[in-house]
């Protein structure tokens, strides 16, 4: 697998979410690049990403500030994803936007794209191990 066509899928997936997030939530996109502004809306189109990132393309909280340069430590990715797990729990609103946002990258292919690039990550790592596993035996 070529893995800078692959990086640049997965890029291409961060910035549709984070455009389609824009569009949702009534804000500019710069806003997930800078943090100039605690508006609501704001804070909670970053928890969404959050949130995506983490459960549907696999990225870790450690490197979340390199996707959302906004957030400036993982501390705050780790603080919006438990909030948004309390919210998609209690919160039918929130489940349901958080689906709808999930459906409309679906329609645009992103999705099943990020699905597959991070089923190969797995892979990957599955054969590095082996081949630890493989090197320890010789």
């Amino acid at each position: 697998m070529n893995q800078n066509l692959s990086h640049s899928s997965m890029e291409k997936t961060i910035q549709m979410a984070k455009s389609t997030l824009a569009t949702i939530f009534d804000m500019e996109i710069e806003h997930f690049e800078v943090n100039v502004s605690r508006k609501a809306n704001i804070n909670e189109a970053r928890r969404f990403l959050v949130y995506y990132l983490i459960k549907e393309c696999g990225i870790r909280h450690s490197y979340m500030h390199k996707y959302i340069p906004a957030l400036r430590s993982h501390a705050t990715s780790i603080w919006h994803f438990r909030k948004m797990e309390e919210l998609m729990e209690n919160e039918f609103f929130t489940k349901e936007s958080y689906e709808n946002f999930k459906t409309q990258m679906e329609k645009e292919g992103h999705t099943n794209l990020m699905k597959d690039y991070v089923k190969a990550i797995k892979e990957m790592q599955m054969i590095e191990e082996r081949l630890k596993t493989l090197k320890k035996l010789i």
